[in-house]
């Protein structure tokens, strides 16, 4: 094997692995910062649902405290009828240290824990919710950015088609124009047309490559380039998409997680109205060193099984409001899940009314490119036997690649399009349909 076929191999090699094809790119999306980040931030609203569950389950705790009095407690006597002034009594000792293990546990709470619990639970899914809408807000920007890479490469395409028409009409016009056959003016006007091919095709290659560090960024990988097309299976009817958007769309479901949180609050404000009772068991002991064996003057163990009952019975009507305000909050909540899933509803149409309209446009390019293909051919001949002047050809060139890109952009927006469809339905039945479905 020589080694102008070993760098070949090579370099096919480097390109295969910097072109990334639709599928892969979307797969890889799942594993970028942007979207770990959003993970992370699940993870701690599961970890804050756990500790929340902790509430519901007895505490227990270590207390050691040590103090150093300025002076000696002391008491005063009094005896009435006894002659000479009363004197202090030593009652305790400048030092005091107190030992305390307690169980305790909220017996009655008025449902607030049960209601904290229950809301935390909900704030967790609904962050579960969130990382679905967010990869899918993700798998849209990347689709257009692929749509409009394949554009710009048809563009591209077109480009070099007219660069080689207008560089073979230019020899052309060189030789008619060294027999005097035509004007200067005609064989300036092709190359000029030339130069202007050129700036279009330096466009359109920066324009690719920008889409390219986008989707580079976007996805966690260098995209060189891209393999293959966006396909995707035909989309379902209107109504059926709209029944799978309403059962998966994660930014759906967030917001009816978000009414049952705040059913949830509702409960916890409520609890207000409550007693609440709590039990204590401790054993608690005193002294006058860390060994909490007795200051000489108290006993030592004042370990005790306690009972707490507290119950507002008046707040300045706080708590009413405060219930009536979680009600308000849940109404509001109810209605922008309404108002959200009528806005659902019209994007879809929207969406089926433009794929309409794209395909619609198809075939009204198909029939354009058809149509300046031949007055391109016409123009051409013409040109050669000097029936026609150097513009109306460049005009001809320019028109037969515009109508080609034109096309092209058209096919891509249609499969950007279909992928956009199959998004609204919800980001998990858009992995199913593409074959990237995590278990």
């Amino acid at each position: 094997m020589n080694a102008k076929r070993v760098v070949g191999i090579l370099l096919l090699s480097v390109g295969l692995l910097s072109a990334q094809s639709y599928r892969s790119i979307v797969k890889k999306i799942a594993e970028t910062p942007a979207l770990q980040s959003v993970r992370l931030m699940q993870k701690a609203a599961q970890e804050m649902a756990v500790a929340a569950e902790g509430k519901n389950l007895p505490s227990l705790d270590v207390d050691l405290q040590g103090a150093w009095l300025k002076d000696t407690p002391t008491m005063i006597l009094h005896f009435p009828g006894l002659p000479g002034p009363s004197r202090p009594v030593p009652m305790g000792r400048t030092r005091n240290f107190t030992g305390e293990v307690k169980l305790s546990y909220p017996l009655f709470t008025g449902f607030a824990i049960s209601a904290e619990i229950d809301r935390s639970r909900l704030e967790a899914e609904r962050a579960r919710l969130e990382v679905l809408d967010a990869k899918r807000n993700l798998f849209l920007q990347a689709t257009r950015l692929y749509g409009g890479i394949e554009a710009t490469e048809a563009s591209l395409r077109a480009l070099v088609e007219a660069k080689k028409a207008t560089l073979s009409a230019l020899k052309k016009a060189e030789g008619l124009y060294k027999n005097g056959l035509i004007p200067p003016a005609d064989l300036y006007n092709i190359k000029a047309r030339v130069y202007d091919v050129e700036a279009s095709i330096t466009e359109a290659r920066s324009r690719r490559e920008q889409l390219l560090n986008q989707l580079s960024y976007l996805a966690g990988v260098r995209v060189e380039r891209l393999d293959g097309t966006i396909v995707l299976p035909s989309i379902p009817a209107p109504g059926s998409l709209k029944e799978r958007a309403y059962r998966s769309r994660g930014d759906l479901r967030a917001l009816q997680t978000l009414l049952r949180v705040d059913e949830a609050q509702i409960r916890l404000a409520e609890s207000r109205y409550y007693p609440r009772v709590g039990v204590a068991a401790a054993w608690k002991r005193q002294g006058d060193t860390p060994a909490l064996d007795g200051d000489g003057f108290t006993n030592p163990d004042r370990s005790y099984v306690g009972v707490d009952l507290s119950w507002n019975l008046f707040s300045g009507g706080a708590d009413r409001h405060r219930v009536e305000a979680a009600r308000y909050k849940r109404l509001s909540a109810a209605s922008s899940l309404l108002d959200y899933r009528r806005r659902v509803a019209t994007e879809i149409d929207n969406a089926y009314a433009q794929l309409r309209a794209l395909r619609s446009k198809l075939q009204s390019a198909r029939m354009r490119v058809k149509a300046q293909q031949e007055y391109y051919q016409l123009t051409r001949g013409r040109f050669d036997n000097q029936m026609a002047s150097a513009d109306e050809l460049s005009r001809s060139i320019a028109d037969l690649a515009n109508a080609r890109a034109q096309k092209a952009a058209l096919q891509s927006q249609i499969r950007v399009q279909r992928a956009k469809i199959w998004l609204l339905s919800g980001v998990e039945n858009f992995e199913k349909t593409l074959g990237i479905a995590q278990r």
